[in-house]
């Protein structure tokens, strides 16, 4: 193993690269929890950036990893803003689907395209997945009829804050814990697909590849990068059955899917919060699918990242608003006395703008509680 430190990493990295890495070599959580970043592969060698290079614990995890794939480690220093910006990113990027995150520096020209990776569950789709934006979510804006209704919003929430709604107990019955994966071939899709998932729930960092070939199917199970298990030759049958148990636990059409789709479920285990991260795409011979765990540090980061995009969502849509009320003061005040009408939405803007500051000082108190 070689170690050097290495300056001015953010103008040099190749983020969509380095997003491939974390999708198919080093997942995401161990990334964050290790304090490592998988910067390229080239030839048989990885270059990990790491904030600490002696990091022992961080160096044997990753060699188990690449002892698996015949990959030697160069070990290269980064700071800690950088491995926590780019990390941001690499969330960013599964928001978006974006090839690249705007949040990584990236310098003209200097992009390679990432060398294909040593055979790896969804290695030739990972760069293909899009998720589906809060957009999605949202219904069809509502046109005022045109018998002229007034606008009207919702009745404005009371000062005090409510606690939000339960989250759903994971119910998971696995009946053969200890018994290899290969020996619950005969067992039916929903059953299977509970063991599948007290494989998962066991602790650390847990995912399900799924995988449709043309004459059979094929499940691996890794656990903190590490591959477990493998049930290959699956009956194309029972295979199907266990893809369409996956889409009923995540409200997924049992059709199959001509985009790919990204689906979260937040659940409670055992007493701990969890997010199921279920990614399900069209492929040659049919559908894969990924079914991955957050917990811990990984879901306290997930959803920070969360927040601060709705931040940052929130404040473009207030300029928006405010330009918007600029523009139509503008306009009205430019209009002769006779034919400036009534302006109905003024009640309406009125209400909203309360509802906001109420819901502003209520994030307040939360900040300034947290601090």
């Amino acid at each position: 193993m070689q170690t050097k430190t290495v300056t001015h990493w953010a103008a040099q990295m190749d983020s969509e690269q380095i997003f491939q890495l974390i999708d198919n070599l080093l997942p995401f959580e161990a990334c964050l929890y290790h304090e490592v970043l998988p910067l390229s592969i080239k030839g048989s060698r990885l270059h990990l950036g790491m904030v600490d290079p002696e990091d022992s614990a961080a160096l044997e995890y990753v060699r188990r990893i690449l002892g698996y794939m015949r990959c030697s480690l160069v070990s290269e220093k980064i700071s800690t803003e950088i491995h926590r910006s780019m990390l941001s990113a690499y969330l960013n990027y599964m928001h978006t689907g974006k090839k690249k995150a705007s949040a990584a520096p990236h310098t003209p020209g200097s992009h390679v395209p990432a060398p294909p990776l040593p055979p790896l569950p969804n290695s030739s789709h990972a760069s293909s997945v899009a998720v589906h934006s809060r957009n999605d979510l949202l219904p069809p804006p509502h046109s005022p009829s045109a018998n002229g209704d007034r606008l009207s919003l919702p009745a404005p929430h009371s000062a005090s804050m409510l606690p939000g709604p339960a989250v759903p107990v994971l119910q998971v019955s696995a009946s053969h814990p200890h018994s290899p994966l290969e020996e619950l071939a005969t067992l039916p899709p929903k059953d299977l697909l509970q063991e599948l998932l007290g494989r998962i729930l066991e602790g650390g960092i847990g995912r399900l590849y799924f995988e449709r070939q043309s004459q059979h199917g094929r499940i691996l199970w890794s656990q903190d990068g590490v591959v477990q298990s493998v049930m290959d030759g699956l009956e194309l049958s029972l295979f199907g059955g266990v893809m369409n148990e996956l889409k009923l636990l995540a409200h997924l059409p049992l059709i199959p899917l001509q985009k790919p789709r990204q689906v979260e479920i937040e659940r409670r285990y055992n007493k701990e919060d969890l997010l199921l991260r279920l990614r399900v795409m069209p492929g040659t011979d049919g559908e894969r699918a990924t079914l991955q765990v957050l917990r811990g540090a990984a879901l306290k980061f997930y959803k920070q990242q969360q927040v601060e995009d709705l931040s940052r969502d929130a404040l473009r849509l207030a300029l928006q608003l405010q330009r918007k009320v600029d523009e139509l003061r503008d306009r009205a005040s430019k209009l002769p006395d006779r034919g400036l009408g009534k302006l109905d939405a003024l009640p309406a803007l009125n209400q909203l703008i309360r509802q906001v500051d109420e819901q502003l000082a209520q994030l307040k108190a939360l900040d300034e509680h947290k601090e």
